[in-house]
């Protein structure tokens, strides 16, 4: 038991890294985005309302679905859009369209405007996190929060070892000092 306990905290810290490295937001220097879908072009693949996640890649390739960046100096600049790439290259700049449209889309974005390719998506996410985000709704979500830290037992919010824990029975002879070594 002794030996499980000295590796369940390693184990715990490498796994706690590994899912923070598979999930760090480009905001804070990572590789992923986490885009909400906003309308109908890319229905039947991808419906109003999903949240997309999509990873920063070397280079991507005709058929590949991503989020990209109205490229500067074009109108709707810096808007995200979420469209599978139909021709085109990185270098020069990759045609894009809806999977529900039957025309490209007006822009030419280059690699450098490419915010990532799908890895998978979250079927109505988008909803939620709109609702989330209401401050009414955040508001009652953190008065929720605090209310269930405050309901916990004072053991388990001290921790092991805290101080409520009992302190250990010693040897009668280990109070003794001149028994000491």
């Amino acid at each position: 038991m002794n030996l499980a306990r000295k590796l369940a905290r390693p184990i715990v810290l490498v796994a706690t890294a590994l899912v923070l490295w598979l999930t760090w937001p480009q905001s804070f220097g990572g590789r992923i985005a986490y885009v909400r879908v906003d309308g109908h072009s890319m229905d039947p693949t991808l419906h109003n309302g999903d949240i997309v996640v999509v990873r920063k890649q070397a280079a991507y390739a005709v058929g590949d679905v991503v989020t990209y960046r109205i490229p500067q100096g074009e109108f709707g600049a810096g808007a995200r859009v979420v469209h599978r790439l139909v021709a085109g290259d990185g270098l020069l700049g990759f045609t894009t369209r809806g999977d529900n449209r039957t025309i490209d889309d007006p822009w030419h974005p280059r690699a450098h405007d490419v915010v990532g390719r799908l890895v998978t998506r979250v079927p109505g996410a988008g909803y939620l996190m709109g609702e989330l985000s209401r401050p009414v709704n955040l508001g009652a979500l953190c008065a929720a929060l605090t209310v269930l830290v405050l309901l916990l037992p004072e053991r388990a919010r001290s921790g092991p070892g805290g101080p409520d824990a009992a302190t250990p029975d010693l040897p009668q002879n280990s109070l003794d000092p001149s028994l000491a070594p």
